[in-house]
């Protein structure tokens, strides 16, 4: 079984393949599988927890003897705010179902991630913001909501 590393690395490649071949007018998009205090942009950050009220990582009891486990990632998309209207057109082409840019596209068409022993699915969408600070500086940004079976 694949561990959390392998996942949160993985989700992190499948976008950034996907992305970065599809558009070169969008330029890069950077995908780094933690979360970073710096970051160069438009990019994604892998975090684990579902957001929300008790914001669960991880569930191990699906079967006995360890058998399978659903993890919860937030996928943190950040854009330049530079210009807030093409700042949010682009976060919204990373973040609809399909597309050259389509993060969900990305993960959709590789849901094992590359690992083979995985299933990934992105589940919706939350904290969509204009202002979204990291690091004291305004980004626009959305947290993609990703549920990873591992068996």
């Amino acid at each position: 079984m694949s561990s959390l590393e392998q996942i949160r690395t993985a989700l992190a490649d499948t976008v950034r393949a996907y992305v970065n071949s599809n558009d070169e007018e969008a330029g890069t998009l950077y995908c780094y599988p933690y979360v970073k205090g710096t970051v160069s942009l438009p990019c994604a950050m892998v975090m684990p927890g579902g957001g929300g009220r008790d914001n669960k990582a991880g569930d191990f009891a699906m079967t006995m003897n360890r058998g399978t486990e659903i993890w919860s990632f937030q996928l943190i998309v950040l854009c330049s705010r530079t210009d807030e209207d093409s700042g949010q057109q682009q976060l919204d082409r990373f973040i609809d179902k399909e597309g050259e840019l389509s993060v969900r596209q990305a993960i959709w068409n590789t849901s094992d991630l590359g690992l083979g022993d995985v299933d990934a699915m992105v589940t919706g969408v939350s904290e969509y913001h204009g202002q979204y600070d990291m690091v004291r500086v305004p980004h626009v940004g959305a947290a993609l909501q990703v549920k990873v079976h591992a068996f």
